[in-house]
């Protein structure tokens, strides 16, 4: 990506910048006035915490939540620590990590990057407008983990120590809202400057920014019409003819090199613990038997062969296994991306809502759309150690039903067995999109002491410690609020 050495090697200077900032806010303004310093720093570009908010926001999807792959049961853990994770063991290091993370360095610097705006130049605009696209999508991560979480009152710990935790059912609306805001911007011709460099998934293409606050926006009203259908159709319906991201090239994504520093997260965690062996993840069962079972042509892709020459999924949590099949090593390559928002996506979401009858158009719509959502699936890796031929692509969507000859049940079955597949290696993704449409059967892992399929993470202990109005009572099995 376009100068993504530079800005990855400004992440520590940008830290240092942020402790200048507080430790100037934090003092007496007499103090200030006697001692200034005229060489000291006392402001920053808001453009350079950019690159710091997006790294450290997939590092965590990458590493510290790299279990979500097992907990939707496309991968599986071969021992040790992924192995617990498969049955559950969620590891408190990596929950506390992952939750100060999100919001003590991502949330927290957009906060401070809007801050720096109205302070230094309020017509910059769409910087603000960045910033609140990139917040949406990171409470969405959020609110997909946890469920119930600090939202409205979160980031001010001044007038709030103590954050009340929203329900999932605001956070979500509060996450289109805060779409509607940045697209109120984004759609104006303004005289405004917008992250450039420094905007790692874009390179500051405005119309890019847009189309992803509307995918964004599509799949927060997906969750919310699960249970909401009537007060969300509408906007769904806006949406229909809308910019969206339909194409790979415009999907939202955080780009990694071979350039030394630049690598994958999870690939530099194998590549430097384990001599780069990905033995280390099966393949997950349910996914294999519905790609067996569907004659799916990316089985070679996603994964290996085992010794017998088949394609064999594990059990969660079982171990003694001699004929399991791997993930592909293809799968977690140094330049490897962590994909935010796809165009297949797009497509298998509005699929769903036609069928729903959320939006006009009926199964016929919803069978257009389910063939794109197919197709771009497939092209995805176009190019890749894991391209598909032509032949097998074509003969695969041949294979599959018109949705106007089924009924809507069985239609939704094939949108959303097609979405969950084109998810691979998006755990979290994967997983938020099966609490909602319950697209496979799932199996309780071995050993997982659990009588039900995880559906949110254990609140970090730090938080709990602190904060008097963490939830109690809620357990991994307690269901999303979206779940019927």
């Amino acid at each position: 990506m376009k100068a993504m050495k530079k800005i990855v090697l400004k992440i520590k200077y940008i830290i240092v910048l942020s402790v200048l900032l507080v430790s100037v806010n934090a003092c007496d303004s007499a103090l200030v006035d006697i001692n200034e310093d005229p060489l000291a720093v006392t402001s920053v570009p808001a453009e350079l915490l950019f690159p710091e908010i997006i790294v450290n926001f997939s590092s965590v999807r990458s590493i510290e939540f790299a279990g979500l792959n097992m907990h939707a049961q496309q991968w599986c853990g071969s021992g040790g620590t992924w192995l617990s994770r498969s049955r559950y063991v969620l590891g408190v290091p990596s929950v506390n990590n992952g939750w100060t993370t999100w919001y003590t360095t991502c949330l927290k610097n957009l906060s401070l990057v809007e801050q720096l705006v109205e302070e230094d130049n309020p017509d910059n605009q769409y910087i603000i407008a960045q910033a609140k696209v990139l917040e949406g999508f990171i409470y969405s991560n959020i609110t997909q983990v946890w469920g119930d979480v600090p939202y409205t009152q979160a980031g001010n710990p001044t007038e709030y120590p103590y954050p009340e935790f929203d329900s999932q059912e605001i956070v979500l609306e509060g996450v289109v809202t805060l779409m509607d805001e940045a697209l109120a911007i984004l759609e104006q011709d303004l005289d405004s400057q917008i992250v450039t460099d420094s905007d790692l998934i874009f390179n500051g293409d405005k119309a890019s920014w847009i189309r992803w606050a509307n995918s964004i926006k599509l799949k927060m009203l997906m969750f919310i019409a699960n249970k909401k259908p009537d007060e969300v159709s509408a906007q769904l319906q806006a949406l229909v003819n809308s910019p969206l991201i339909v194409t790979k090239d415009q999907e939202a994504q955080l780009s990694y090199s071979e350039t030394i520093g630049n690598e994958n997260p999870k690939w530099t965690f194998i590549n430097n613990y384990w001599g780069g062996n990905i033995n280390l993840w099966y393949a997950g069962r349910p996914l294999v038997n519905l790609m067996k079972e569907l004659n799916d042509p990316r089985l070679a892709t996603y994964y290996e062969p085992n010794s017998n020459g088949e394609y064999f999924g594990k059990w969660q949590g079982y171990t003694g296994f001699t004929t399991i099949s791997k993930v592909n090593a293809n799968n977690v390559l140094a330049d490897t991306p962590d994909r935010y928002s796809t165009a297949s996506e797009t497509y298998f979401l509005l699929a769903d809502a036609a069928a729903n009858g959320f939006v006009s158009g009926g199964l016929a719509q919803a069978n257009v759309w389910f063939l794109e959502g197919v197709t771009l699936a497939l092209d995805y890796y176009d190019g890749t150690l894991g391209e598909i031929a032509q032949a097998d692509k074509e003969t695969y969507i041949a294979s599959l039903p018109d949705l106007t000859a089924l009924t809507t049940n069985e239609a939704l079955d094939y949108i959303n067995d097609q979405h969950y597949i084109s998810l691979f290696g998006n755990g979290l993704e994967a997983w938020s999109q099966w609490k909602r449409t319950k697209s496979v059967d799932l199996d309780i892992p071995a050993n997982a002491g659990a009588t039900d399929v995880i559906r949110r993470y254990t609140y970090s202990s730090n938080e709990a410690g602190s904060n008097i109005n963490t939830p109690t009572g809620l357990t991994i099995e307690t269901k999303m609020w979206y779940e019927k």
